[in-house]
């Protein structure tokens, strides 16, 4: 990937830099193969890790067992839109390069916002417009079309910050990162599949994604 100008262990470090510190329990959405939930180990005290993959799991347990840290680390394999915990179950909530793959993340979100505890940390990451472009080139090498969803992060901010979360926007290594901190006074009416504009008056709706082929 770096000969298209893309530095993967460059772009990790600084979006864990952004992530840390991660007390508590840590919930990860898109495993993947365990790159970047391989890196925050070293930091937590136990992570949840979700994928609705099997495969990519698979892989991730065995660059964790590599990399020492399989016992902090517990695999769920689950439509991140529909999470099995309770209410406030989660210190932090992480998700890297994961989100333009998942068509219905507003939905996600929905969840997270639901299972993070009062005073939790919700951080999102994905690639820049500029690391898309790279992604699209590299694909195409390999006689790929890189299909995602691309989400605009700031609209993800205003969204976060009119529902009372504050929310930092950080950009650098082709990644833009944003952290929001969900306030200990904050009350979310969530019930799992029920969106929370549908259930708390005055909070902004949902906006639409776009499908990109390149």
């Amino acid at each position: 990937m770096k000969r298209f100008g893309y530095d993967f262990a460059a772009g990790v470090q600084f979006v864990l830099a952004h992530a840390l510190p991660l007390p508590g329990s840590v919930l990860e959405i898109g495993t993947g193969k365990g790159r970047f939930m391989v890196a925050m180990a070293p930091h937590v005290k136990k992570m949840t890790t979700v994928d609705i993959s099997a495969e990519e799991q698979r892989c991730a347990r065995l660059n964790a067992c590599y990399a020492g840290v399989k016992t902090k680390i517990k695999y769920v394999i689950q439509d991140a839109a529909c999470l099995p915990w309770p209410d406030r179950t989660f210190d932090v909530e992480v998700t890297m390069n994961a989100m333009h793959h998942i068509p219905h993340f507003f939905q996600v979100l929905e969840e997270l916002q639901r299972v993070v505890k009062p005073g939790g940390k919700l951080v999102l990451a994905d690639f820049s417009p500029r690391g898309f472009q790279i992604m699209a080139r590299f694909h195409r090498s390999e006689s790929k079309i890189h299909e995602h969803h691309r989400y605009d992060f700031r609209d993800l901010q205003k969204l976060l910050r009119d529902r009372g979360w504050p929310a930092q926007l950080q950009k650098g290594k082709l990644q833009e990162v944003l952290v929001a901190w969900r306030l200990a006074n904050l009350a979310l009416p969530c019930t799992p599949g029920m969106p929370v504009a549908s259930l708390a008056k005055g909070l902004p709706p949902l906006p639409a994604t776009t499908t990109i082929k390149p």
